[in-house]
């Protein structure tokens, strides 16, 4: 499913237009990004939790040469999922 899929569904399941739906999930997405970048967890009931990680240096390989290059140490985001999303991918297909 990709986004205009995923605001089709969202108009539809909530009987509202589909530029609405737009602008719900598009501030949906806004909000977590802004907590994220400022090191708050997000926690969703039923979904899961976005979470922003360290990760440290670390030496990688060149695939094409095989040479060490220095990767930098970067901020990320981690996704947990929740036991509701776990157990509702483990059941399969609605």
């Amino acid at each position: 499913m990709n986004k205009v899929e995923l605001i089709e569904h969202i108009a539809a399941g909530a009987d509202i237009s589909t530029l609405a739906a737009e602008q719900v999930l598009n501030s949906l997405i806004s909000r977590v990004i802004h907590a994220v970048s400022s090191d708050d967890v997000v926690r969703i009931i039923g979904l899961g939790s976005f979470v922003p990680s360290e990760r440290s240096a670390r030496i990688g390989r060149n695939p094409v040469n095989g040479a060490a290059v220095l990767i930098q140490a970067s901020r990320v985001v981690k996704f947990k999922a929740g036991s509701a999303f776990k157990d509702a991918v483990n059941a399969g297909p609605l």
